[in-house]
């Protein structure tokens, strides 16, 4: 009759052996002992005398388990060394957190954050030479997101076209809107190295040409403000701020016309050529030029005209004026 011998020959520092679930593993204290874990996830730990130290697994581990020696998620776990092969952290709806963290470094090229691919899409950091993007993507729509990162430059695409957000600091010019032509060329142009803001819009079908809004500081002699279609698109109806030459002047349909005032000569005028109010205060004239001055909807002045009506005796002028219909004259006198 064959009989099994459960006694252990100690060879060397190992004088017992213990199997059992985890749950159930006895008090550290019996240096050398080995303990078995007869459920998953499994594993063979070695009592130091202290404590208990895993020193073999199943490798692929198994659901429910605590964790090693028992450890469970409010338990400190120090790591150190390198992860020579391929790990995997499951978990459902489970949170992986640092704290305190100095640095977080990856040299892959990619570095994917997946989530519900079918609603959320799929996002991605990738990255390689002098270039980082981050990229979202939505399978349900087929519509994705992009953040470039260089060097020099950060920018938007969205679904390939470029448009959104261009920072470019090798032209030192940054870009919201439209940056490309992809869609309808309207941005907001900030060129630091020509000392520009301007607008831009469909109109002009160009993102390097200014329309409604351009303010530049490109010199001394050039610096000021443009308001409305000054590049003539339209109609040419706009607001002109010439601060090198102190000037202020209104423009339409490729003329100027309505107001100009020249701070630099003190000279202002209200009107076009057939109306037109002319002040100059260096001079210290005021000038009309009208055929008529109406007031309250009724002629008060119109056709004035100087005659010359002298006598051997007595030199005179008169003007004649036409008042409310009537016509009368105003004898003037050389004094």
């Amino acid at each position: 009759m064959f009989e099994v011998d459960f006694h252990i020959l100690n060879q060397k520092a190992t004088p017992a052996i213990y199997a059992d679930t985890l749950a159930n593993i006895p008090a550290a204290g019996f240096a050398g002992r080995l303990f078995v874990n007869t459920a998953s996830p499994y594993g063979v730990y070695r009592d130091t005398g202290s404590a208990w130290v895993q020193i073999a697994s199943n490798g692929g581990g198994g659901g429910g388990s605590t964790g090693v020696n028992g450890l469970n998620g409010t338990t400190n776990i120090g790591l150190g060394g390198t992860l020579a092969n391929n790990t995997l952290i499951t978990g459902a709806n489970f949170n992986l957190q640092f704290f305190g963290m100095l640095n977080f470094q990856s040299q892959s090229k990619n570095f994917t954050f997946r989530a519900d691919s079918a609603i959320n899409g799929i996002s991605y950091i990738s990255g390689g030479n002098d270039l980082l993007y981050l990229q979202q993507i939505n399978n349900n729509t087929g519509v994705n997101s992009n953040l470039y990162f260089t060097s020099n430059t950060i920018k938007t695409i969205f679904t390939g076209a470029n448009y959104g957000l261009n920072l470019d600091d090798t032209t030192g010019k940054f870009v919201l809107g439209d940056y490309d032509n992809d869609r309808k060329y309207n941005s907001i142009v900030v060129n630091d190295d020509t000392s520009e803001i301007y607008f831009t819009t469909s109109f002009n079908q160009s993102n390097t040409a200014q329309d409604l809004l351009y303010a530049y500081n490109t010199s001394a002699g050039s610096r000021g403000i443009k308001l409305g279609d000054f590049n003539f698109y339209a109609h040419g109806t706009c607001f002109i701020i010439d601060d090198a030459n102190e000037s202020i002047q209104s423009a339409s349909q490729g003329s100027n016309k309505g107001i100009s005032l020249d701070f630099a000569i003190e000279f202002y005028t209200l009107g076009d050529n057939n109306a037109l109010i002319e002040c100059d205060n260096i001079n210290q004239f005021i000038e009309l030029t009208a055929n008529n001055i109406i007031l309250n909807n009724t002629p008060q002045i119109n056709n004035a005209t100087l005659t010359n009506t002298a006598t051997p005796t007595i030199p005179s002028n008169y003007l004649s004026i036409q008042i409310n219909g009537n016509n009368y004259k105003i004898l003037l006198l050389n004094p």
